[in-house]
């Protein structure tokens, strides 16, 4: 396969050539990060009451599917204790 010379020079000046363009980004300073506004307790107090209130709801989940899973036989608890203890012929002391 023979490339034409002309496309290999075109490949090697773009190859070779210096780009030059502007990016849209500009450089971050200090004065660019957010400076705090407004009460912290406020803000404190209004994610404590969101976070209480998704913690009470899981809460709430949990509880139901364990009487949900109690009530339909899934789960067995094993808290009933027999009158007496069970006696076994084969066991000796």
């Amino acid at each position: 396969m023979h490339v034409p010379q002309r496309a290999v020079q075109v490949l090697a000046r773009q190859a070779l050539q210096k780009r030059s363009y502007h990016s849209s980004l500009t450089t971050s300073t200090y004065n660019d990060l957010p400076s705090p506004a407004g009460s912290w307790q406020t803000q404190f107090e209004s994610q404590q009451r969101k976070y209480n209130t998704i913690l009470a709801a899981g809460l709430a989940v949990f509880a139901g599917s364990l009487l949900v899973g109690k009530a339909s036989g899934m789960f067995e608890f094993y808290n009933h204790y027999p009158d007496r203890p069970a006696t076994i012929e084969t066991y000796k002391p």
